[in-house]
């Protein structure tokens, strides 16, 4: 680690720090549209599709880097499993624990 790593590092949590914070203590001195809070409510969903997606339906990373290509893209197959579980939960633990030993399993009965 260099000491140049250390200053972006440190620097990008400053930002990060400083653009969270404005935008919550900022509500202090003005009011919100009302239909601009409303939006919010989508916000995460929209981020967590965003990086879901791509992961589950684009690219040979991970896995198939490290073993080498199977038949059957065992993504899509561990996130059905990964859904399930948490319709069936409503839990965060079980829906990762169920989703990742899916994902091993199906790859690696390919192998």
């Amino acid at each position: 680690m260099t000491e140049q790593f250390i200053w972006t590092v440190a620097l990008a949590g400053l930002v990060t720090l400083f653009l969270k914070s404005a935008f919550i203590e900022g509500q202090h001195y003005f009011q919100l549209p009302q239909w601009f809070i409303d939006a919010l409510e989508f916000v995460p969903p929209a981020i967590l599709c965003a990086l879901v997606i791509p992961g589950i339906f684009k690219g040979d990373v991970g896995l198939v880097r490290e073993f080498g290509n199977v038949p059957i893209d065992p993504k899509p197959i561990a996130a059905l499993i990964a859904a399930m579980t948490f319709l069936a939960t409503k839990k965060t633990i079980p829906t990762l624990l169920a989703g990742m030993a899916s994902l091993y399993l199906v790859f690696w009965v390919q192998i």
